[in-house]
């Protein structure tokens, strides 16, 4: 796409734009795939210094809001930032302007004032997105946002998610958790952090194999297996909130694979309790169990779809494990990929596809449609890269790959480009689970 078009999608985006109050839904479908698409060029955007207008800023948030901001923005991989030094004085529109000028003079396309005040218990931000490719730098959307004094990066991460809800009308994935196992073999826990590996904190700390994390719907609570007691065994546990684990299924055998439904109100997990590994699903309100697959083979690691009518599997009843797509009550089984051993299979938010890990030479991540058709493939080299998790947004991916010497989160883009790491240090991360958008 030219710089001239890119520009014309930009003023498509931009005029004429109600405020975020007045607005009752997003642009139209073909502005939003001529921003996203593959190839598309990305809009230059200014995000200087956040300007403090009350209270003062000793623990200089204001640089790390237009830094975390940035950076959100730049992973988005709609837009490319262009850095600023300094801060836009408040109340003063006559440098406001001669900054703009000298932004959109430097190729902006887009200008992001942010303004923060700082109280006693709490941080609280507007933003303000300016056009710049017109004459006059037209004010095209504010809002405020608030958070604990303690959680600044919260703060940019929820105002970089409103300027990509403004350009494509779909929030953005700044303000979400990883979830993922920590450890070497004999005493991995399980952590989250900011979506960008950030603010890393335990969830389990028990000394044993925790494995498989899974956010629920409402990433209010995590369900994952723990051998805590000695045995695989299944539990959900509330990050966020005091209350007590649950236990949900310690049956004889392997309870594991779990799966959230997306209503939140079932798990899809496999049970080894009838003597071989099958699918069941499990009531959360009532703790009943119902099976669904029954057969010679191993049925294991479920994915429900994202209307919840059907849900994909890994069987090796025919020879290899292969990806396999069933209904929800089990019935209508077909075979999806075949002609390799195929695990880990997820599936994409937006319904359209199903993402999985392939073992040859080495183990690699591969995308499929649902139909079957168009298998590619999304990772290569000589290293491993495997057990991929989708963002909300279904544009991007994160996995667990040992190209560096040691089992790290990466993330990428759906189409596997963009790749970069997510965790860094001398501890091994593996099994990421991407949380829904925080409440």
């Amino acid at each position: 796409m030219s710089a001239v078009a890119m520009l014309a999608v930009f003023l498509a985006l931009t005029a004429p734009w109600p405020s975020p109050a007045q607005q009752t839904g997003g642009p139209a479908t073909d502005v939003y795939v001529n921003v996203t698409g593959g190839g598309a060029k990305k809009l230059n955007i200014a995000v200087p210094e956040f300007t403090v207008v009350a209270g003062t800023d000793t623990a200089g948030n204001a640089k790390l809001l237009a830094s975390v901001t940035g950076s959100d923005l730049t992973f988005s991989g709609l837009f490319s930032v262009v850095a600023g030094t300094g801060a836009i004085p408040a109340n003063n529109p006559a440098m406001l302007e001669q900054s703009w000028r000298e932004f959109a003079a430097a190729g902006a396309h887009a200008g992001l004032h942010g303004l923060l005040t700082v109280r006693s218990d709490r941080l609280e931000g507007e933003m303000r997105l300016y056009d710049l490719t017109t004459p006059d730098h037209r004010l095209i959307a504010t809002k405020k946002f608030e958070t604990p004094i303690a959680l600044p990066r919260r703060l940019a991460h929820k105002i970089a998610d409103d300027v990509v809800l403004q350009f494509t009308g779909e929030s953005g994935i700044a303000d979400t958790k990883l979830a993922y196992v920590m450890g070497p073999l004999g005493a991995k826990e399980i952590v989250i952090s900011d979506y960008d590996g950030v603010g890393q904190a335990p969830v389990t700390r028990n000394g044993s194999i925790n494995l498989t994390p899974v956010w629920s719907p409402d990433a209010r609570s995590l369900a994952y297996t723990s051998y805590k007691q000695g045995y695989p065994d299944l539990y959900r546990v509330f990050p966020f909130e005091r209350r007590p684990e649950q236990t949900l299924a310690a049956f004889v055998g392997i309870n594991t694979s779990p799966a959230f439904s997306p209503d939140g109100k079932s798990l899809a997990l496999t049970l080894s309790k009838d003597g071989n590994p099958e699918i069941y699903v499990y009531a959360l309100a009532t703790a009943t169990m119902r099976r669904l697959t029954r057969n010679a083979g191993i049925d294991t690691e479920p994915t429900w779809s994202p209307s919840g009518r059907q849900i994909a599997f890994i069987s090796d009843r025919n020879g290899t494990p292969n990806v396999y797509v069933m209904d929800a009550d089990g019935l209508s089984v077909r075979q999806l990929t075949s002609g390799g051993f195929h695990t880990q299979p997820r599936w994409s938010p937006k319904g359209d596809t199903l993402v999985y890990t392939a073992r040859g030479a080495t183990h690699d991540l591969w995308i499929v449609n649902v139909d079957g058709s168009n298998p590619r493939r999304l990772t290569g080299g000589t290293a491993d890269n495997q057990g991929a998790t989708w963002a909300p947004n279904g544009r991007h991916l994160a996995f667990q790959s040992n190209r560096n010497g040691r089992w790290q989160i990466f993330a990428m883009l759906a189409d596997g480009s963009a790749q970069e790491a997510v965790t860094r240090g001398a501890g091994e991360a593996t099994s990421p689970s991407w949380s829904p958008r925080l409440p």
